[in-house]
Order: structure tokens, then sequence, then C-alpha cells
């Protein structure tokens, strides 16, 4: 034998490097690089604030403190309770955030809760590098579709957002049950069993984090399916599935149970357009965001927190939407074709499928038209399938399948860049809108969130005529549609500038008296006739969801009163009349307002300054007393205190410091019947806001402190026909 040949027979027969490590020891090296790509690429996230949505995990009174009413309201709200309705039910969700609040004590520092969502998302990443494992064979193979997954920045919205947390859960929950639905299917007697029960026990926590978790039953028989004629096994699949069904139907029948009593959720068609389209029109239109959805998996370079009306325009059959919709079909086909040519693709790319169905607007709409979180369990089995066929093709050439882990390096690392770089964008609010208004420049909403986050910044001329212009597109973008399907407060935030221009347009004499130039009077006549839309568009859009909710519920529902509209707009038309000095329409837009319970402190005293301008002492002192019992705000109270100490009654009326609060003698009887006139607009107000524990703690205190009439507010908490 020739030296030449004697080498060659020595490299092939000798061991490759990698095979001289233990295959576990092996899996334990990569999985310590894959939890380290993935900490480099989130490493910036931990500083990111409570940004959007997020701040409704604080404004939650549910976890501020672990006890034993907060954990039964946790089961018996739903999710965004006492924000909104949204039509969720996500208690293990709210219970996670309640442990970070006020178990680890992160309160309202996010560094912990960014945190917790990073350990789910790299348990996760370890589950796919697993399942990859046990699907490919292919050590890595397995290992690059993991890493891509755990850097990819579509997952952005999902991880350094809190609140895609759901998500994160459900995904953890369906990887994690399908994993032991495969170890069920080769274990026997106490084994099984205990599989079993483990399978059982995280469909729970999937389902009850976030509903979309329910795909695990598909996932298990989509596998079995798939390979049904070579691994028969119909006992395991008929375990399998009581395992899964019995918790998701404790769920649905929870979640029945908790939003039957409460109101409707309102989808707003500017959320989801899709939601006031025909059939087929609606159908084409997500099969259109389909085909955005694969190409963000694929260059993820522009990426956004919205796609809000009109981002996203229904199907009308343009070159755009002709050109998805035969992306889609391809993309149908040639997932078909694997099925005799690859099972594993097969099966991973119809993993994609299942899991996404419920996002995707195709069997019924949901609350939004397209969100990149929705891609966290999905992208899973596309990026897995891309992987596969790069190494395919790479097999059929000799430089390709030299560089390829060369190449696949350089795209982890790109991607992992990407990453950061968009983790910075969740930093604020301000820098996820400005980020996102790049990408989605026709989203009404994101425009209207820029004009509100201006409102809020620094009074400079600079951020007024950027928030004006903000406000005004996001107004243009909505003038199309009719009053029912508009946002009432995108206009009210534009007559919030006109007032300010006005503001700024005026000036105080040596007097105090307001003097308003001529161009400051056009700005505040402009405010006028915006905020005036702004009302009607809130009434016309308040008497559509009412006449929904009376076509939907039963007689029992009843006692479910939607608030009656929203005061904002006439409160800010209070104040336009004021520096007007138009002291009668002031007063009578501010007790337009009054009559829809508003909630805000600064609401009540505004009224209560109003009334005072008419000399009515009684009216301000009713509106700052409600306020009071409303809010418990300690402004109001010294306004009110300040009042009684200018001559209203007696000082002896004024409230009084106590360590549960401030309290109103009942000895001082104008006070008693003040109160007493006022409860029942406080128990109306306490029951449209779902807090009937309140309502009921208080009608206690006005029938047992203040000697209140009870007909009318047991009329209120116990109305004839409700049981």
């Amino acid at each position: 034998m020739s030296a030449k040949a004697k080498r060659r027979s020595v490299k092939q027969h000798s061991p490759a490097p990698s095979q001289s490590i233990a295959p576990g020891t092996r899996r334990i090296l990569v999985t310590l690089a894959l939890l380290f790509i993935t900490l480099l690429a989130y490493s910036n996230s931990f500083h990111a604030g409570f940004t959007l949505d997020n701040k409704g995990i604080l404004r939650d009174p549910r976890v501020t403190q672990a006890t034993s009413q907060n954990m039964d309201q946790i089961l018996h709200r739903s999710y965004w309770w006492p924000s909104g309705e949204s039509g969720l039910y996500r208690p293990v969700t709210t219970f996670s955030y309640l442990f970070n609040y006020a178990v680890l004590g992160n309160q309202d520092q996010p560094a912990g809760y960014h945190w917790f969502n990073f350990l789910l998302h790299a348990a996760n990443v370890v589950l796919v590098y697993f399942l990859m494992l046990r699907l490919t064979g292919q050590f890595w193979m397995s290992a690059v579709i993991a890493a891509i997954w755990a850097v990819h920045p579509v997952l952005t919205e999902s991880v350094t957002n809190i609140v895609g947390r759901s998500d994160l859960l459900a995904a953890l929950a369906t990887l994690s049950g399908f994993l032991m639905y495969l170890k069920s299917r080769e274990a026997a007697g106490w084994r099984r069993g205990a599989w079993l029960l483990g399978l059982m026990a995280v469909t729970a926590v999937g389902v009850f984090s976030k509903e979309s978790a329910v795909c695990v039953l598909g996932v298990i028989l989509l596998y079995e399916v798939t390979w049904w004629k070579e691994r028969k096994r119909p006992k395991a699949l008929l375990f399998g599935c009581i395992a899964v069904v019995v918790p998701i139907a404790a769920m649905l029948y929870q979640r029945s149970t908790v939003l039957a009593a409460a109101l409707p959720a309102e989808f707003p068609f500017t959320d989801n357009p899709i939601v006031g389209a025909s059939f087929w029109s609606g159908r084409l239109t997500a099969m259109g965001v389909i085909a955005r959805y694969l190409w963000l998996l694929v260059w993820p370079a522009k990426l956004s927190c919205d796609y809000s009306y009109p981002q996203i325009p229904l199907a009308r059959g343009t070159f755009q939407d002709w050109l998805a919709w035969v992306a889609v079909l391809c993309v149908v086909v040639i997932v078909a074709l694997l099925y005799r040519r690859n099972r594993t693709a097969f099966f991973l790319a119809c993993f994609a499928a299942v899991t996404f169905v419920p996002m995707s607007n195709l069997l019924f709409p949901i609350g939004t038209i397209m969100a990149e979180r929705f891609l966290y369990l999905p992208s899973i089995g596309v990026l897995a399938c891309l992987v596969m066929g790069i190494y395919a093709s790479s097999r059929r050439a000799e430089l390709a399948r030299r560089t390829l882990p060369l190449v696949l390096c350089v795209v982890v690392a790109a991607l992992g860049i990407r990453t950061w770089a968009r983790n910075s964008d969740w930093q604020d609010d301000l820098s996820i809108t400005a980020s996102s208004l790049e990408t989605s420049p026709n989203s009404f909403k994101l425009h209207r969130q820029m004009a509100e986050l201006l409102f809020g910044a620094a009074r400079t001329p600079d951020n007024i005529e950027r928030g004006k212009h903000e406000a005004e597109t996001s107004m243009a973008l909505l003038d199309p549609l009719p009053d029912s399907l508009k946002i009432a407060d995108a206009y009210c935030l534009a007559g919030g500038y006109f007032l300010i221009e006005g503001d700024m347009l005026s000036r105080q004499d040596s007097d105090g008296r307001i003097i308003i130039s001529p161009t400051g009077n056009e700005q505040y006549q402009k405010a006028i006739q915006i905020l005036q839309r702004c009302a009607a568009i809130d009434k016309s859009v308040r008497a559509a969801y009412v006449q929904k909710l009376d076509s939907a519920r039963s007689p029992r529902d009843n006692a479910l009163t939607p608030a009656s509209g929203d005061p904002q707009p006439y409160l800010m038309l209070s104040v336009v009349y004021r520096r007007l000095s138009d002291a009668d329409k002031a007063a009578e837009v501010a007790d337009q307002a009054l009559r829809l319970h508003p909630r805000n402190p600064a609401a009540y005293r505004q009224i209560a300054d109003v009334f005072l301008l008419k000399n009515r002492k009684e009216d301000a002192a009713r509106a700052l007393t409600e306020g009071m019992l409303l809010t418990s705000d300690p402004g109001l109270t010294g306004a009110l205190a300040e009042l009684y100490q200018n001559g209203l009654d007696s000082k002896t009326c004024a409230p009084t410091p106590t360590a549960g609060g401030q309290i109103i003698s009942a000895r001082c009887e104008p006070a008693r019947q003040r109160i007493c006139a006022v409860a029942p607009e406080i128990i109306q107000a306490r029951l449209q806001s779902g807090r009937s524990d309140l309502a009921e703690q208080q009608r206690r205190t006005f029938l047992e402190d203040y000697g209140c009439s009870a007909a009318s507010l047991d009329q209120l908490l116990h109305p004839r026909g409700h049981s």
C-alpha cells in the first residue's frame, strides 16, 4: 500500500473530533453555547422599561399583593381587568406578574420582569434543541436550528416586550408537552402514567397562560398522522389525547364562566379590519398577511409593534395581493410534496401551520390583523425547514458543503446583532413608536401614539408642531371611516393641540385678564370643532357597542352596563369655553362630563372649578365629594376642605384625616345629604369598572355610616330579574 493510500485509510478510520466526546457531554456543551448566544443577543433587553401595554401590569391591583383576595380576582376576572375587556382569560400569566411584583419584590422595576421572560425563552431554546435532535437525528443541524431560532429578531416582541410572556408560557407548555407525549409513547407502566400526568400539568399551565396553547392537541394528532403507517400506536394516542383534552375542557369551561360575567369584549375595526370585511375578502386578506409573516422570517430588517388600520389594506386584487397569494399557494404545494420526500420537513412545516392557525384570522377574526409575537412558536417549524433545505442543497456541491458552517455562523451572528439592535427600540415608548413608524407609516395608532407622547413631553414649539402634525395625520387616516368605526380619542388629542396653540397665542394683562389674539381665537374655535367631533364619534361608537351588547346578552345579564361615554371631550371643551370666558357653556359641558362618571381626580377638580366660576358652590361640593369617595385623591380632599373653610356650611363639615383615609362626619347634615346624593353614582361607577366588591363595600358604608336610602342602591346592585 502506498503512503498516500495509508494516509487516506487512516483519515477515513480516525474518529472525528466531535466523536471523541461522549454524546451526553456534547449535548451539554451545545446547550451551554445556545444559552450563551441567547444571552448575548438579549443582553441589552434588561434595561427596557414598561413600554406600551406593559404599563397595564402596574395598573392591575391584583398583582400588588399576594393575598387570597387578589388570587381569587385573578381566577375570576379576565386578563386585562380592570383596564378593559378583551375576551381573554390568562390567569397563569397574571399570576406570573404577581410573582414578579409581590413575591420577588420587583414592583415597578422592569429588570426582574425581563429576566423572567429571558429565562422562559432560554428554556424554550433548550426544548427546541432537544426536539430537533429527536425529530431530525442530526446533531449539528439541530444545534443550528435552535441557534437561529434563539436569536431571531422577530421574537423580540415576545421576549423583550414583557406582556409577550403569555406567548413564552404557551410555547413552553406546547414544546415540553409534545416531548412528554413522545416519551409516553415509548414508556410502559407507571412511567407512562408519569409522563401523561406531566403532559396534563404542562397543558394546563399552557392553556391558562394563553388560549392558543390548545394547539398542543393538534401537534400530537399531526405527529401521529404523519408517521401513522410506520409508528402506529392507537392506545398511546388515546391516552395522550385524554391527558390534553381534560385541561383544555377545564380552561374552556372556566373561561366561559368568567367572560359570561363580564361585558363583551370590544374589537375595534381599526385593530383588525378583517372584522368588518366580507368572508372571502377577510380570508384573502389573511392569506396576504401570511405572506408578510413568511417574509419577516426570511428578512427581518423592518419590524413594527403595530400594523393597525390602514397599514394593511383589505385585499382588492392588486398585483401585490396576487403576488402574496401565489407565494402562499406555492408554499402549500411545496409542503404537500414534502410528505413523500422528507416526512420530518413535512411535519415541521405543518407544525408551523397548526400552531399559527389560532392567530391566523383564517378560521375567525381575532383582535389584531398582524402581530410579530404570533410567530414565536410557528417560527420554529418554518426556520427548521429552511435550515434543512440549506443542508440538503449543500450536499450537492463540495464547495457549499465546506463553507456551510461559516455561512450558518454568519447568519446566526447577523440575526443576533439585529435582535440586539431591536431590543434598543423597546427601551421606552418613544423609541418603539418612532422605530415602528418607519415600518408602518400608515398606522393611525402609531401616529396617535406619537402625538400622545409629544403631548406629555416638554411644551416646546418643535414638540407642539410635530405633535399636532402627528395628531392631524392620525385623524386624516381615520376620516374615511364611518363614525361608528373610528377611534374618538385620536380627535380629542388633536383638539388638545389646538387648545395648547390657542394658549400659546394668548397673554395676560397687568390685571390678570386673558388677552386672546385673533389667531389664538381661531385655534380655540378649531379646538371646539374637533372636540365636538370627538364627542359625536364617541357617542356613535358607544351606541354601536350597546346595540351589539343588547343583541348578544341574555336577560340575566341586564346588570352588566357599559360606560355611558367618555367624559374627556366635554372636560376639554369646558377648558376651551373657560378660556373664551363663556362660563355658561363651560358649566353645561362640565355637567355632561359629570354625568359620564369620570374617574380622573383632575377631572373632578376641573368640574368643580367651572361650577365655582358660576358661583355654584353646592354643585362644586358635590363634584368634589364624589371624586374624593371614588378616587381617594388627597388633592380633591384638600379642595373640598378649602371650600368648607371658605364659607360652605361649616368648617366642622370638612373631611377629617384618619388612619383609614379621609372621612366626612355623618353629623354634618348638608355633607351627609351630599354623600347620599352621589352614592348611586359611586355605586354605578364601581359596577361599570367591574369592581362589584368595592360597590358592595361602599354600599354598606353609605347605609351604616351615613344613613342613606337603601332602595336606589339595592336596585343598582340587585336589579329586578337578575339572579
